[in-house]
């Protein structure tokens, strides 16, 4: 009964225009429900998902909500379940336009640009039977939509601001899209918004306010949230030059633990899980590096090692570091006492793991008239 009574008061505070004109659930389920069919617009399917499932504690039969748990649940034939969603819902029961959003959805995927157009035709007033219409393949539909629904534009803004963004409404204009994302977000209040801000200010290499805007989308349900992974790249972005002198500092303490034979030390640079692959200066196959590496007959002793001009350079999503260097120095055979000047260029992979920076891949040449490693 609790639970009965949150959500009615829940229903009673919800004020976003209406998606669908005529649905078969009762008023209040039917309010709520249209709360979630604006987050699923807004790409919001979470949110769009727990709503849903509030409407149906008020009404186990609102076929509307049913609808919105099938859309979005995944199409994918081997492991989604919309299908079987789908054809769990009493498709008699439906409102006209109901029936057609499932008609819709049961539609394959390379169908359902034709199956808009002509459910449009049919429903010529349903924002939601519009908005199936849009598509990130010609963004003007969403300015016709937002012409035609203002009410219902807050999503439609959201996806002008990336048009404007990347210039498909002419030459690329910023101003614009920032001001189109502001609208979207002054219409509707929910994480997509803040996270489309956060990627204009990345694109323009404004990572620390990217990060703050990031972490308000991040906010609204921090645990398991999909926003969190660009606010860890933004974090990186941010944090970039300590990240840098941290894995230079790491490449070298890990040299350093290699040619004094110590083991723990290095140890501490290996992911469980991460096979490290290395492939020596005397251009031998690539091998594991790993403990019994350590433990191999040694037919030198290093006198001196030193690695410089490193430098770091990242994959995009900023989980993997490149590092380039050059070495020098020398070493001694054990059983002659001959020394050798040594001469080499390198590189190592590391990966942002749950670990921490972890190396994974390592290769080594000599530089030109330069010596490596004896085999």
């Amino acid at each position: 009964m609790k639970k009965l009574f949150i959500i009615l008061v829940l229903s009673s505070s919800i004020s976003n225009a209406q998606w669908i004109q005529k649905s078969s659930c009762k008023k209040s389920a039917e309010k709520i429900t249209n709360a979630a069919i604006e987050s699923i617009a807004n790409l919001e399917y979470l949110s769009a998902m727990g709503i849903a499932k509030a409407a149906l504690l008020l009404d186990p039969n609102c076929g509307c909500a049913q609808l919105v748990l099938a859309a979005v649940s995944s199409p994918n034939p081997n492991w989604g379940s919309q299908k079987s969603k789908l054809e769990a819902i009493d498709v008699s029961k439906l409102s006209a336009e109901e029936k057609t959003w499932h008609s819709f959805l049961m539609t394959s995927r390379e169908d359902r640009p034709d199956v808009a157009k002509s459910a449009m035709a049919k429903h010529p007033e349903s924002p939601l039977i519009n908005w199936l219409a849009t598509t990130p393949a010609d963004f003007n539909t969403y300015k016709i939509f937002a012409e035609k629904f203002p009410e219902q534009a807050s999503a439609s803004y959201n996806m002008m601001s990336y048009a404007y963004l990347r210039g498909d409404y002419g030459e690329p204009n910023q101003e614009m899209a920032m001001d189109y994302v502001e609208r979207s977000q002054q219409m509707h209040y929910g994480p997509n918004s803040y996270d489309s801000m956060a990627e204009h200010y990345a694109s323009i290499g404004e990572y620390q306010k990217a990060l703050e805007l990031q972490l308000k989308a991040v906010d609204f349900a921090q645990f398991g949230s999909p926003y969190w992974n660009f606010a860890r790249i933004y974090y990186a972005k941010v944090n970039q030059e300590n990240i840098s002198k941290q894995l230079i500092k790491n490449q070298k303490e890990a040299q350093d633990a290699i040619t004094a034979n110590d083991y723990e030390t290095y140890s501490k640079f290996m992911h469980p899980d991460i096979n490290h692959m290395t492939g020596d200066s005397n251009l031998s196959p690539f091998y594991t590096f790993n403990k019994a590496s350590f433990e191999r007959e040694r037919v030198i002793t290093w006198k001196s090692f030193e690695l410089e001009n490193m430098d770091v350079n990242y994959s995009p999503d900023m989980k993997t570091a490149v590092l380039t260097f050059y070495a020098s120095g020398s070493y001694i055979f054990n059983d002659t006492d001959k020394e050798v000047a040594y001469s080499t260029r390198g590189s190592s992979v590391w990966v942002n793991t749950d670990q921490g920076w972890k190396i994974m891949h390592s290769s080594w040449a000599p530089n030109k008239n330069g010596v490596g490693i004896p085999e």
